[in-house]
């Protein structure tokens, strides 16, 4: 299992608001995005994104994925 740092601790809004900070998901590198933001009671916080494909059926959909959150 992956070690996903303090991710847990990390509402889920301001996740919400760093991934929005991030190119549109479909015509983004495929590599890992970081992110710093201030997320309340837990401080400075390093976001990890990733892109994902969601497919269903012969439709696909990209999104961004927090896959770890450090202190920062």
């Amino acid at each position: 299992m992956d070690d996903n740092g303090i991710l847990e601790q990390v509402p889920g809004p301001y996740i919400s608001q760093a991934g929005q900070t991030l190119p549109p998901a479909a015509t983004a590198e495929d590599r890992d995005y970081e992110v710093v933001i201030e997320a309340g009671h837990a401080g400075h916080v390093r976001l990890f994104f990733r892109k994902q494909k969601a497919k269903r059926g012969k439709f696909s959909h990209w999104f961004w994925l927090c896959k770890r959150a450090e202190r920062a």
